[in-house]
């Protein structure tokens, strides 16, 4: 299998970035700030770009390495998996409206709508409970299962989101972000 490589940087920007990633959210704007004055508009949105697709390149190779994980030292045949159900980028964008739907006070530590958990930012996970989200039978947490491995309770996360009016991202206001 070929390296995940959708991205370029230089040694320089790479070391910037590595020292940019360890501080806090305050700390990165006031940073990416001084990046865009000393190298303007352009190079930081090219940046941003290479950025992506590092981050990219990570989840395929976390990915990639679960699968080898269980192969190799658990011994588990290719065949019974389609590879695991890992966080990615689109899955987090995708966890982010979730999560806005409702409060997640009562929900599993797991919590599709929680902001973070590995589900919130699942492209599978937030997809069902994005589709469930009409369906009487609801979606369900799997936190909780039986004894043959299915989940026996609804999702707390999912039943307040559905008590909530639905997102409309034409009612935001002020900052993107």
């Amino acid at each position: 299998m070929p390296a995940n490589t959708e991205y370029r940087m230089s040694p320089r920007v790479a070391l910037e970035l590595a020292g940019i990633v360890q501080f806090d959210p305050a700390k990165r704007v006031e940073l990416l700030a001084e990046f865009l004055e000393r190298n303007g508009e352009h190079n930081l949105i090219e940046f941003f770009s290479q950025f992506i697709g590092m981050a990219n390149s990570v989840v395929a190779n976390c990915a990639e390495m679960s699968d080898q994980v269980l192969i190799e030292e658990c011994g588990v045949h290719p065949d019974r998996f389609t590879s695991v159900n890992m966080p990615t980028i689109i899955g987090a964008c995708q966890g982010v409206v979730l999560a806005s739907l409702c409060d997640p006070k009562g929900a599993c530590h797991g919590c599709a709508y929680r902001l973070g958990s590995i589900a919130n930012q699942s492209p599978i996970a937030t997809s069902d409970a994005a589709y469930k989200a009409h369906d009487p039978k609801g979606f369900l947490c799997h936190a909780y299962m039986d004894e043959t491995g299915e989940p026996r309770r609804a999702c707390v996360g999912h039943a307040k989101a559905n008590k909530q009016p639905r997102f409309d991202s034409a009612t935001e206001e002020g900052n993107p972000l």
